[in-house]
């Protein structure tokens, strides 16, 4: 029994199991779900293949599909895992777990996607403008013709 006993702590005190019955790298799936940290990795995959499409213009479609067909986010989520894990304790996760079930948290999740499109489009513009600021007093100065 003691035996026992000092296996459950040690067990509980390195972090690798959890009260609930899941490991931490489950709870950073959970959370990485939870916050749509998932979908939006699958939008910007989405949007990946057709910049492919216009910058190798005649390759047939079905090259495409099967490129699509071979990206597995559920990789790119467990290659995050050692991220999550080096930045949040397991009690962080499970408390931004709950934020994210919360009702601003799904909130935050469901505006995130459109929010992320128009500031893209924003820091766009802002970048194209500095970018043509900058150039235009380098020439101002003489630096370029």
């Amino acid at each position: 029994m003691k035996k026992l006993i000092f296996t459950l702590i040690i067990v509980i005190g390195t972090g690798s199991f959890s009260l609930f019955g899941q490991t931490i790298n489950d709870d950073i799936k959970k959370l990485i779900q939870v916050s749509g940290s998932d979908k939006l990795a699958e939008q910007v995959m989405d949007a990946m293949i057709p910049q492919f499409q216009q910058l190798v213009p005649g390759i047939p479609e079905a090259f495409w599909v099967r490129v699509k067909n071979r990206i597995n986010i559920d990789d790119l989520v467990d290659a995050c895992i050692p991220v999550y894990r080096k930045y949040y304790t397991h009690d962080d996760i499970k408390q931004l777990i709950q934020f994210y079930e919360s009702p601003l948290g799904k909130k935050m999740v469901a505006v995130t996607p459109a929010m992320t499109q128009e500031t893209m489009i924003i820091g766009q513009n802002w970048g194209e403008q500095l970018g043509y600021d900058i150039v235009n007093e380098l020439i101002r100065e003489g630096f370029v013709d």
